[in-house]
């Protein structure tokens, strides 16, 4: 068997490729039979794992508002909704973490998503995070995110945040222009957005980290540029640029696809990310990935990182994700069915997978490499040599730089880095299993 590289190599000329494509987290894809998983997870539970990393995520599925690139959206934010959810998530916790699972290795750190986590009340936040800190066994330097935005964020929340121990605060801007906001979904204008980002950060009290997004209707490369300017001025630990992921479902994904709306063309998405690449780096920021940068010793982004290159993951509340010994699952989408399968004693679990542990793993080494924007294919091959043909072609387009199996990304080739991510996922199978034929022949 030959491998084609050739379709998987850049233009010389323009751009690279034709679009970027949006890669997610690769999870196993054999699903576990739904009257199998409450024994394979009471299985599962009596289990300690090989080591490895150990994340935690909750999941607060609630927003006071629906942003209209959001895909995440599920359900209205009602105080009474509200209180019941934090009593069942409470409930899922403490149900859970008396088993040797739960117990067996040192969680590295939490992150709240939604959803709105910050749309909870005072007293919700304090009673979760301090449950998380009692009942399961966190490491003395665990990360605990809490993410969230400007809207219903107050004193009261963000001094029960910290009373409890979150030690990381991830706010969703998205951009401080005021008109491109307010047509996205966001109540706060640009200086309500400048002025709360800097009172939070002035406390002092832990990371703080704000979210842009690039490619949003009628962003220009002035308002992009203020963006940064403003993001450099402001007492922030972190920052994240995130390029806009259009989902067909969302509310912008509609007025697109309907021409109401007019979107920034990839172009253009590719010249706003290099030209924060180039921003941060002259003002000393310290890329940590390929959408992150560190101003401070005291922001490490250390969920995001680990969960792409593998860690296991424990996953509480409505809709949440988690990923254990290479079996992924997904807790209940329907509150109903959420609180009905708690009532009935059960981890209320909508999907699981099986087991792929040797595809997981060099998958999920790879991802995590490239996310980190260097690799090398010794890693996981035998063999690469067959691949340096392509890994040679995409450094003469400015991609990378390779010696052999090793590279590193440029800041073109993190804008990119989807692209090289799906070319060597396909290929890699092909000559692993090139090399088996041989060694068989």
């Amino acid at each position: 068997m030959s491998l084609d590289l050739t379709r998987f190599y850049a233009a010389a000329d323009g751009l690279p490729f034709p679009d970027r494509w949006a890669v997610m987290p690769w999870r196993p894809q054999q699903p576990v039979p739904p009257q199998e998983i409450p024994a394979q997870w009471q299985a599962l539970c009596q289990r300690q794992l090989p080591a490895n990393k150990r994340l935690v995520y909750l999941h607060i599925p609630f927003c006071a508002t629906h942003c209209k690139f959001c895909g995440f959206y599920q359900n209205k934010l009602e105080a009474e909704a509200t209180e019941q959810y934090c009593d069942y998530l409470i409930r899922e916790i403490e149900q859970e973490a008396p088993s040797p699972l739960h117990q067996s290795a040192p969680v590295h750190a939490v992150y709240f998503g939604g959803g709105t986590p910050t749309a909870l009340s005072a007293k919700q936040l304090h009673r979760i995070i301090s449950t998380l800190r009692r009942r399961l066994p966190l490491a003395p330097d665990c990360e605990i995110t809490v993410e969230g935005r400007i809207l219903n964020f107050d004193n009261e929340r963000i001094d029960a945040c910290l009373e409890a121990g979150a030690n990381r605060f991830s706010i969703g801007i998205q951009t401080f222009d005021t008109r491109v906001r307010q047509r996205m979904g966001r109540r706060a204008s640009r200086e309500e957005a400048i002025q709360f980002l800097r009172k939070l950060g002035e406390r002092d009290r832990a990371a703080v980290v704000c979210d842009l997004m690039f490619g949003l209707p009628e962003q220009t490369p002035e308002s992009w540029r203020e963006d940064l300017q403003i993001v450099r001025d402001l007492p922030l630990d972190g920052v994240d640029l995130y390029a806009l992921n259009l989902l067909p479902s969302t509310p912008l994904g509609k007025a697109a696809e309907n021409k109401r709306v007019s979107l920034p063309d990839v172009a253009m998405r590719r010249d706003f990310y290099l030209e924060g690449e180039a921003f941060l780096a002259r003002d000393g920021w310290h890329q940590i990935s390929n959408s992150h940068w560190a101003r401070t010793t005291r922001e490490r982004n250390l969920y995001n990182l680990l969960i792409k290159k593998g860690a296991d993951c424990l996953a509480f509340g409505s809709s949440a994700g988690g990923n254990l010994g290479g079996q992924s699952y997904m807790t209940a989408r329907s509150l109903e069915a959420y609180y009905q399968q708690l009532d009935a004693g059960l981890k209320p679990i909508m999907m699981m997978t099986a087991a792929t542990a040797s595809e997981h793993r060099w998958r999920l080494d790879l991802q995590g490499g490239i996310e980190a924007g260097r690799y090398d294919l010794s890693r996981i091959i035998t063999d690469p040599f067959p691949l340096e043909p392509l890994l040679q072609q995409w450094q003469q387009c400015g991609l990378m730089h390779s010696d052999g199996p090793s590279f590193n990304l440029t800041p073109a080739g993190r804008f990119w880095a989807s692209n090289m991510l799906q070319a060597l996922q396909t290929l890699i199978p092909q000559l692993t299993l090139r090399n088996t034929h041989h060694a068989n022949g």
